[in-house]
């Protein structure tokens, strides 16, 4: 009786396991309640500020022990050369003492929905930023805006189709840089040596490309850890599931393989996220932590399934925020966990 009874005890709790719910084995977002496309994260005295995709540009704020709340968006207007206050990819740095923040906005003259970078600033990353009119900091020369500070060559072979995905980085010397993406494919990334306020390029200065491939590749993102620069980039197209982000590796700012390249996030990588991409890095305590976007099922946190692509006939979806902390394996990133699990 007894074994009998144990074996229907064991049958039991098999069938309780076969029908019970199991725990998605993807990360899980870190802010869900509106979208987070493109993001980029800072730490100032007062927590963590994010900055997304969206009009007059998202803004969020995260307090240690509170977590994350939507703010005021951070533009409190788009200069005077934009078209709408649609805004993509913007970037948040301190610059000596005020706060900068680089954007691509929509102008007139290269066609629909083409962007150049402007630039506004503020006292802190909380306050109203306040956009340069006087002309865009980056686009091409045939736009119909004022002269920008840098004019993207008509270089053979690339698109002149606008400028995007603006992000701020501070070499070991102090020198800082404005890396950005030309639209359209090939894709290239540019980096722009600027001056001390971070408002227009350094004296005499142009951009160079750093690199560039014959598929979309955006969002470039540069990390110096262990005597290496850290590339990272997002690959694909942003409205499916197969976005990426990737990685590559130099010892010299100025030159980059376009292959090899590592990738970093994907669906498989991640065990089901869609679309991980629009990677932004933030050091905190030597800790570099990685913020990126996903899609997920509107009013719930799952992904959607390819073939998914944002718009069309699948299911509605967002891009929420997603966090990792970095780990560095013989100067290899990888991701050591995801924030929030």
């Amino acid at each position: 009786m007894l074994r009998r009874a144990c074996l229907l005890l064991g049958t039991l709790l098999l069938a309780l396991v076969a029908i019970a719910p199991t725990a998605a084995a993807y990360p899980e977002p870190v802010l869900t309640t509106d979208r987070a496309g493109d993001p980029s994260v800072v730490e100032t005295l007062n927590g963590r500020i994010l900055v997304t995709t969206g009009p007059l540009v998202r803004r969020a704020r995260w307090d240690p022990g509170e977590g994350w709340e939507w703010i005021r968006p951070a533009l409190r207007r788009l200069p005077r050369w934009a078209k709408d206050d649609d805004v993509w990819a913007a970037d948040l740095a301190r610059v000596g003492d005020q706060w900068v923040l680089y954007y691509a906005a929509r102008v007139r003259g290269l066609g629909k929905g083409r962007r150049c970078i402007g630039v506004a600033t503020a006292p802190t990353a909380y306050d109203d930023f306040r956009p340069v009119d006087a002309r865009p900091l980056v686009c091409h020369a045939r736009a119909d805006t004022p002269l920008a500070h840098d004019t993207v060559p008509n270089t053979p072979g690339l698109p002149r189709r606008g400028v995007i995905d603006p992000s701020y980085f501070v070499d070991g010397d102090g020198t800082p840089y404005l890396l950005y993406k030309t639209d359209g494919v090939p894709s290239s990334i540019r980096m722009l040596p600027l001056g001390p306020r971070g408002l227009g390029p350094a004296a005499g200065a142009t951009s160079s490309e750093l690199v560039r491939a014959d598929w979309v590749m955006e969002n470039p993102v540069i990390l110096l850890r262990g005597g290496f620069y850290h590339l990272f980039t997002s690959e694909d197209i942003w409205s499916k599931c197969s976005y990426r982000t990737v990685w590559r590796r130099s010892t010299d700012l100025a030159t980059w393989p376009a292959r090899p390249r590592r990738v970093l996030l994907s669906r498989e990588t991640t065990d089901g996220l869609c679309g991980p991409g629009g990677a932004d890095v933030l050091v905190v305590d030597g800790r570099p932590l990685m913020y990126f976007h996903g899609w997920v099922r509107e009013g719930t946190t799952t992904p959607p399934d390819p073939p998914f692509v944002a718009g069309g006939r699948g299911p509605a979806a967002r891009r929420v925020l997603y966090g990792a902390q970095l780990r560095f394996t013989d100067d290899v990133p990888g991701i050591a966990r995801y924030l929030g699990q």
